[in-house]
Parts: C-alpha cells; sequence; structure tokens
C-alpha cells in the first residue's frame, strides 16, 4: 500500500496542481474531509484506503479551486466501481498507460479496473492468440496487477470463453476450435483445453479472485458445426452446460466467475432481443444456473424505470447482479457525451436504488477504437459520484469533478455533442469524416451539410478556451476536418447540377485547386495528431488499421479530384456518382467499412 506522500503527489500530477499547505491524513472508516480556504493549514482527511485518500487530496484540491468550504462524510455505495477498458479492438494501453489511467480511478475514489481482452493476452501453450496484436505478456500483466494492488485497485481480467474470439479463430490452424464465426464449439475437449490454459495464464498474472468471462452475444451458438456434429440441441441446455464447464475450471484456479447475462434472455425472446420484456426463461434454466454473477449490460435506455424492471428481471435468477453501463467512446473520434449523459444518469441511480455492489463503465473500442479513453475521463465522475455521494447526486458536482480530472472547461460535454448532431448518432462526425466525397453514405435529411458545418465551426470556436496539449490538438483537427468537409459536400453536388445547367464546367475547378487540396492537408494533419496520441498511450500494433484508413481516405481524395478534373477538362461527359441520389437515412452507416462504399466487402 502506498504512503501518503505518494499518494498525495500522484493525485497532483493528475490534476496540475499541487497543495501549496499540509494536510493531516487520520485512519477512519469511509471518507471524511474537513478544509476551509481561509484556513488551509487545518485541512484534514479521514479515510482507510489508499483510493479513497486520493480522493480525499482531490476533493480538497477542488474545493481550493473552486474556493469553496468541504466538511463532507462520504460512504461508497456501491462496494466496486471502476470502468472496463477495450484492449481488444486494437488500441492496447501501454504498461505505463495502464498505470497513469489508475492513479486518474484513484483520485476519483474508484477501486476496480477491468482489462477487456479477448485474444490480447499471452496464453504461452497458444503462440497464435492474439499473434500480432500488441498482446500483454504475463510480465506486463503482473506489472500492471501490481501497481493496482499498491493503490488497493481490483484488477479483473475480462476476457471470453465461448463468442467474440475471431480474430484468433480466423487462423486455419484453429478451425477446430470454431462453431461458426466467432462461437468457440461447445462440448469439444480441445475447446475445454483452450480454455484451460486461459485461466491457467490469467491466475499466474492477476491476484484478484474474481473473472469476467464474457460469454455475449453468442446469438448462433450450437447452429454451425455444432449442429452439424451433434443435430439440434436444445440452446438453453447448451449454454448451462457449457457455463457448467468453464465455472469449474474457474474454481479450480482459485476464481469467482461473473458473465454478461444476455444470452440467458435472447434465447428466452422470440425476437432474440436481450431488453425482451417478455422473454421467457426456464424455471429448470435457473435453478440449474452454477454460482456465477450475472453481469446486466445496458448502454441504451434512458428511462430509469427500464433499468428498474430490468434488475428486478435479473434477481429472478438467484444469482449476484452486476450493473455495466457505458461511458460512449464507440461511436467514433470524440466521445458521445450527450448520450453517456442521457443513459447513465438513470442507469446509475437505479444501480444504486437495487444496492448493486458491483458497477463498471464500459468503453468499448468497436471498428478500431478511434477515440482515446483519456477523452472519455471527463464523464468518469457520473459513476465515481454516483458511488460516492449517492444517486441524487448533481449533475453540477460530476461536472465539476470532470474538469478537475481533467483540465478541460466545463464546455467539454457540449463541445463534443456538436461532433454528433442527431439522437443515436444517425449521422455522426465519424461517417462525415471517413465517407467518399462523390457517394456520401451519409442520413443527409437528418440535418444540412451547412447546418453541420456551422455547428461544428461554432464548437471550434468553443476550444479557444482549452488546454494546450496532445488531446486537444487533436481534436482541433478532428472538428476542422469534418467541417470542411461538411462544406464540401454540401458545395460539390449542388455546383456540379448547376454546372449540367448552364454548361459552364469552370465553376467545378476550385474543388481541384483549393478545397480538395486543403482537406487534404488537414486530413494529413489530423493523422499525424492522431499517431501522436496513440503511441503515447498505446503499443503501435493495431494503428496500422488507422493509418490504412487515413491513407485511403487521402488517395480517395486524389482519384476525386483527378475524376472532377477530367470533367472540366472536357474529357470525360459527366461524374456519374454525382448523379445518383443519396441514400435516405436509416442505412447502416458505423463502421468504416460502411461509409467508404456501397460495393461488396471483401470475406
Amino acid at each position: 500500500m502506498l504512503d501518503t506522500e505518494t499518494i498525495r503527489s500522484r493525485v497532483a500530477a493528475v490534476t496540475g496542481v499541487s497543495l501549496p499547505f499540509p494536510v493531516l491524513v487520520k485512519s477512519g472508516e469511509g471518507l471524511h474531509i474537513d478544509f476551509d480556504p481561509a484556513k488551509p493549514d487545518t485541512a484534514c482527511i479521514t479515510a482507510d484506503e489508499p483510493t479513497a485518500i486520493a480522493r480525499g487530496f482531490f476533493r480538497i484540491t477542488r474545493a481550493m479551486k473552486e474556493n469553496t468550504v468541504l466538511n463532507v462524510h462520504e460512504t461508497r455505495h456501491f462496494r466496486s466501481v471502476g470502468p472496463m477498458l477495450d484492449m481488444s479492438r486494437n488500441a492496447v494501453m501501454r504498461v505505463e498507460s495502464v498505470k497513469r489511467y489508475m492513479d486518474h480511478l484513484a483520485a476519483l475514489g474508484m477501486n476496480m479496473l477491468m482489462l477487456y481482452t479477448e485474444d490480447t493476452y499471452e496464453i504461452p501453450e497458444y503462440p497464435l492468440f492474439g499473434a500480432l496484436r500488441g498482446r500483454y505478456s504475463q510480465d506486463e500483466l503482473r506489472q500492471i496487477d501490481a501497481y493496482a494492488q499498491q493503490w488497493g485497485i481490483e484488477l479483473i481480467p475480462c476476457v471470453q470463453t465461448l463468442a467474440h474470439l475471431r480474430t484468433f479463430l480466423r487462423w486455419g490452424q484453429n478451425s477446430s476450435l470454431r462453431d461458426q464465426g466467432d462461437i468457440l464449439l461447445i462440448d469439444s475437449e480441445e475447446t475445454y483445453a483452450l480454455i484451460e490454459a486461459m485461466l491457467r495464464s490469467l491466475r499466474s498474472c492477476f491476484s484478484s479472485g474474481r473473472i469476467h468471462i464474457g460469454m455475449d452475444e453468442a446469438m448462433d451458438v450450437g447452429l454451425g458445426r455444432y449442429l452439424n456434429l451433434h443435430g439440434f440441441v436444445d440452446r438453453f441446455e447448451l449454454l448451462s452446460r457449457h457455463l457448467k464447464r468453464v465455472t469449474d475450471l474457474c474454481r479450480k484456479y482459485g476464481f469467482h466467475p461473473m458473465m454478461w447475462s444476455d444470452m440467458f434472455f435472447r434465447l428466452g425472446s422470440k425476437n432474440n432481443a436481450y431488453y425482451d420484456m417478455d422473454a421467457h426463461m426456464p424455471e429448470s434454466v435457473i435453478s440449474a444456473l452454477p454460482d456465477c454473477d450475472m453481469v446486466y449490460w445496458d448502454y441504451y435506455h434512458r428511462d430509469e424505470a427500464f433499468y428498474d424492471a430490468m434488475m428486478k428481471e435479473h434477481a429472478r435468477m438467484g444469482q449476484t447482479t452486476a450493473f455495466a453501463g457505458g461511458i460512449w467512446t464507440w461511436a467514433g473520434f470524440v466521445p458521445e457525451t450527450r448520450k453517456t449523459r442521457e443513459t447513465m444518469i438513470p442507469g446509475l441511480k437505479a444501480a444504486s436504488r437495487h444496492r448493486v455492489e458491483t458497477v463498471i463503465a464500459t468503453q468499448w473500442g468497436d471498428d478500431g477504437a478511434e477515440t482515446s479513453h483519456y477523452l472519455a475521463n471527463f464523464q468518469l465522475p457520473y459513476f465515481s459520484e454516483t458511488c460516492w455521494q449517492g444517486p441524487d447526486v448533481s449533475e453540477e458536482e460530476m461536472r465539476l469533478s470532470g474538469m478537475c480530472l481533467t483540465g478541460f472547461p466545463e464546455n467539454y460535454p457540449e463541445v463534443c455533442d456538436a461532433f454528433y448532431p442527431c439522437p443515436d448518432s444517425a449521422c455522426c462526425g465519424k461517417s462525415l469524416i471517413w465517407s467518399d466525397p462523390l457517394l456520401p453514405l451519409m442520413p443527409v435529411d437528418d440535418i444540412s451539410m451547412d447546418d453541420f458545418a456551422d455547428r461544428l465551426s461554432n464548437a471550434l470556436k468553443a476550444m479557444e478556451s482549452f488546454p494546450e496539449g496532445a488531446e486537444t490538438d487533436y481534436l482541433s483537427l478532428v472538428f476542422t476536418v469534418a467541417c470542411e468537409k461538411a462544406r464540401l459536400l454540401a458545395r460539390l453536388r449542388e455546383t456540379y447540377e448547376k454546372t449540367r445547367k448552364d454548361g459552364c464546367r469552370e465553376a467545378m475547378s476550385c474543388f481541384v485547386t483549393e478545397h480538395i487540396p486543403a482537406l487534404e492537408e488537414e486530413m494529413h494533419a489530423l493523422m499525424l495528431a492522431h499517431r501522436r496520441l496513440w503511441l503515447r498511450d498505446y503499443k503501435p500494433q493495431g494503428w496500422e488499421m488507422l493509418a490504412c484508413r487515413y491513407g485511403a481516405v487521402s488517395g480517395r481524395l486524389e482519384d476525386v479530384a483527378m475524376t472532377i478534373s477530367s470533367y472540366v477538362d472536357g474529357d470525360t461527359d459527366s461524374i456519374p456518382e454525382l448523379e445518383e441520389a443519396p441514400l435516405p437515412k436509416g442505412a447502416n452507416r458505423f463502421f468504416f467499412s460502411s461509409v467508404t462504399s456501397a460495393g461488396a466487402q471483401m470475406h
């Protein structure tokens, strides 16, 4: 465990503020803080664990900056609270970056961290597991775990033992382990040998007695090779049998398991839906469940009553329920702050009122992890402040903690909101940045490109109050590129249609000589800023996917310029792509592959 001075200095490194007065630290339950900015030498923290002491220093730092008096007593409403960081979608945090991240968690009083690693950890017996993916070595995981133990932060492995193993199963040598797609073959002894090797490796690296075994979204389990080998088997029975084998192995290695709960709800739903209030889970399935915590994950609902109803349904299962909410890092480039705010405030209120003991702030990296985890830290206080101050904590308290933690001003969430002008990401900045200039797969009827550009331009002006640094440089370029791309899309088709009517093709030349070259330059600058941020915090493996995307977009801009030049010069009679009507809203435009082309994808 850490001494007081080390805790104090680490919190100062997080906030950038060294307290210029002594602080008395005493031992006691919970967290009690006394601080008066008029009499700073009398500051006192009473706590009995490192993360609580760190939170005390953090709260005093906040109070000093805000010039407010503190006389508060706080206790944890959640026994365990902390984020789950997705280390499986290319972005694998460097060891030193994970340590720095834990300092941020400790400053908020958070005491848990999950590393979500599908195949990005070492299994000595399986050299292809995480090959070329930046996987953690056993020694690296031990270093991270040792640092967590200093803080009293529980570092929990979060892995997969059924589905979401596509990157490992892609190798031909592993075909015998596959049911189909990304799902392991149940009832195969080869499968359980792999899972035992997973657990053996993890046990040698983690001190926690808990493990998250995944098992979510295996919608087609038993319907691939398993069906060919064994015929149709009731899938409740199949899932229960597999869970029993896995939990037995967990206990062999001293782990208490938890799993995502969705498959039990999906199999009981006529629509294969997780959030189906009419789903029927047979009592025979519930009674046969082994001792395994159920993790209810929900990042979507805005009504506290819905979370309440789902938690009651989970209680029927007779297992301990954990709640996993989400800080929206997976919509591309910047956090989706509005959706986090609208879904997590009701979700956390419900979790607190149901006395849920373990609460997880998931931060997924779907489609390549374009958003840095550190950019999401402003919203970690939704979880920490609900934990320490209770379900009725004000949004203002959450915002003030986010400001002190990150150094970003109070308008940071609203700036990020500008990147997502539509309520459910139907039209977001990611699809704007990656989309093709001639065939933009954008829901243009949600918002005009001119309006989107104005929105982004206003956000850029608001960033003038942001602190200097790599994050601000990156954010400024993200919004600049998106703004210029929106203006390009707003003018390109309109100008082309005008030339078809008046025959003056020269009006298109400005795109070749001015707009596209400027956008190419800005795109290159964004790529460099993104690369700088990535290589500071993550291993280099995985960056190649984003580098290829930037290269593809830049190359296509050059190609589009040639297409327009040919039209302006009279070498071609038309630009056929611009004569097709854009698609209406509603088409899938989340993944890079779905916004760059409507053509057939490689399989």
